[in-house]
């Protein structure tokens, strides 16, 4: 499932996916989304997997390959944490690495040098997405 609602819950489910340089980062790119998916964890979200096709040639497992989905609660009380925790990783990335925060259809990318400049865009799209 890429996002939606659990029957009687109020919850909405955001796709991050870890974008790298290119194809061959496969690996570097699954271990990094493993990595966000633990802090993700440590600050108490509930993840999951994300059916993804990691890219050719690519040792990485292809159910789980770059992309975490994230729970979020309708009242969107979780944006300020959830961006505080996107925001954090990124900074200490050294790499060239991206992400994507995907909601249906909806995305929008982020990178280190863009983020402070970008991050009340994402608050925007996370509350338009998880309060509806």
């Amino acid at each position: 499932m890429r996002w939606g609602k659990f029957v009687g819950d109020d919850v909405r489910w955001v796709e991050i996916v870890v974008l790298g340089e290119d194809e061959f980062d496969a690996e570097r790119v699954d271990r990094l989304a493993r990595q966000l998916r633990n802090e993700l964890g440590e600050r108490e979200f509930d993840t999951r997997p994300v059916t993804a096709d990691a890219p050719g040639n690519s040792k990485g497992d292809a159910v789980t390959y770059g992309a975490i989905a994230v729970a979020m609660g309708g009242a969107g009380g979780m944006i300020p944490s959830l961006i505080s925790v996107l925001r954090d990783w990124l900074a200490r990335r050294t790499g060239p690495e991206r992400i994507s925060v995907k909601v249906g259809d909806d995305s929008i990318e982020l990178d280190r040098p863009s983020f402070s400049e970008r991050e009340e865009l994402l608050q925007l799209f996370l509350a338009k997405h998880t309060d509806q």
